[in-house]
């Protein structure tokens, strides 16, 4: 074999001129690329700045798709109340799911239910209590055990009485995951505040105020006084309207409480928040409901601008946004209230009782007797579009704590409270 010359070696070259250029010019920017990347990765790393855009393309896809998500979690929690309120609606059922936890728990002062949960054929309730464990349930109880502190029926409540005087009252509060969710009124220290966003927080409050209106008569509460403006439940029947003032003088002055009484006021100013809290501690038939941030409350609902109402002491975030919407009327359409919702009486069947508890199509039939088929809609208390305020709530006084004259305002009047309504015990302490 010949070697080749340096003329061949030139020839080959000169043939071939711009295929070697082609492949030096590739290998030379492969490592300048190179260079490059390794400058990138030891700067601001490569597998970071990945994981950055995968994030950011997840956001813009999840912020495209929140109007949609949104709509269908809303139509979906409203359809969750409406089955909820229609017929007996969720209190009796409530109540009645209550009592038999309360007596399951009968030798254990110091635990009591306090949180209820209807939906997907489900019966259960929270448990809260000073104690570290909660006693498991006797096997032939009507409960089991699902997570530390939180119980499930294994069948449905036999129908429940007339409520008594001191009984527990179930006010719902929003829906959560198709659960309707009532918390307790009867088992807080004397005062639940509602504060956050001002307009959610409002018409969350006047959704409450709704519904105990409706409890009144015979049903949980023996007179609701309002003394809030805007007027709260404007429209529904067996409201007290009267000036704070007044109402404080109205129950300092009465020497022997008849039933319960419930109290809606917006936030006071430090001297009455320290009053109200000594009417609530002396008072176990009194209950306060506070539009505002009260500190020193224990019971506190914080409502943000989507509507969802947390309380992390309470183990609680529900969205609130379906129950104002089925309760309190629509701004053009405003018919006349009903006399007395159906939803607030306390007589009902267990196929009722069921229905009104469970969204789903179909329960298992443990769970209660054959149901009749459930109303079209809802049949919901009717009010008329509330007034509007003389001047528009400020959110940065609801939404912080404002100091005065040099001290924290706080409902804690420092007066041992007595025996709320549905205790076991006399409350003490972190109660």
């Amino acid at each position: 074999m010949d070697t080749p010359s340096l003329s061949d070696l030139g020839r080959f070259l000169d043939t071939n001129r711009q295929t070697l250029l082609t492949v030096l010019t590739v290998l030379e920017l492969f490592i300048l690329l190179m260079v490059l990347l390794r400058w990138f990765d030891r700067r601001y790393g490569v597998r970071g700045t990945g994981r950055r855009i995968r994030r950011g393309i997840a956001g813009a896809a999840r912020d495209l798709a929140a109007p949609i998500v949104g709509f269908v979690r809303l139509r979906r929690g409203m359809r969750v109340v409406a089955r909820s309120f229609a017929g007996s609606g969720p209190v009796p059922v409530a109540r009645a799911l209550i009592e038999t936890s309360r007596s399951t728990l009968a030798n254990w002062n110091d635990f009591w239910p306090y949180l209820v949960l209807l939906g997907h054929g489900e019966l259960s309730v929270r448990i809260a209590g000073a104690g570290a464990d909660v006693p498991p349930p006797a096997a032939e109880s009507p409960w089991q055990v699902i997570a530390p502190r939180h119980w499930r029926a294994r069948s449905a409540p036999p129908p429940g009485s007339a409520p008594a005087t001191g009984g527990a009252l179930p006010i719902a509060v929003g829906v959560k995951d198709r659960t309707m969710v009532l918390l307790d009124f009867a088992r807080c220290p004397g005062i639940l505040s509602v504060h956050g966003a001002p307009t959610p927080a409002e018409r969350l409050v006047s959704a409450l105020v709704v519904q105990l209106a409706a409890l009144t008569g015979g049903h949980g509460v023996h007179r609701l006084i309002v003394a809030a403006e805007p007027g709260y439940g404007s429209g529904a029947v067996g409201i007290d309207r009267m000036p704070l003032s007044e109402a404080l003088a109205a129950l300092t002055t009465r020497l022997t409480p008849d039933g319960r009484t419930v109290l809606v006021c917006r936030r006071p100013d430090p001297q009455t928040a320290a009053q109200l809290a000594g009417l609530a501690a002396d008072d176990p038939g009194l209950l306060v409901l506070v539009a505002g941030y009260l500190p020193g409350s224990r019971w506190r609902l914080r409502a943000d601008l989507a509507g969802r109402v947390t309380a992390p002491e309470l183990l609680l975030d529900v969205d609130s946004t379906p129950l104002v919407r089925c309760l309190l009327p629509r701004r053009r359409t405003a018919p006349p209230a009903p006399p007395a919702p159906a939803w607030a009486e306390e007589e009902f069947s267990g196929s009722t009782a069921l229905g009104a508890a469970s969204s789903a199509p179909a329960e298992p039939a443990v769970l209660g007797s054959p149901r009749r088929p459930a109303p079209a809609a809802a049949t919901l208390p009717a009010a008329h579009q509330p007034p509007r305020p003389s001047a528009p709530p400020t959110a940065n006084d609801d939404l912080i704590e404002q100091a005065h004259d040099g001290q924290r305002p706080t409902a804690y009047s420092g007066v041992e409270s007595v025996s709320r309504s549905g205790d076991h015990v006399s409350r003490s302490g972190d109660r």
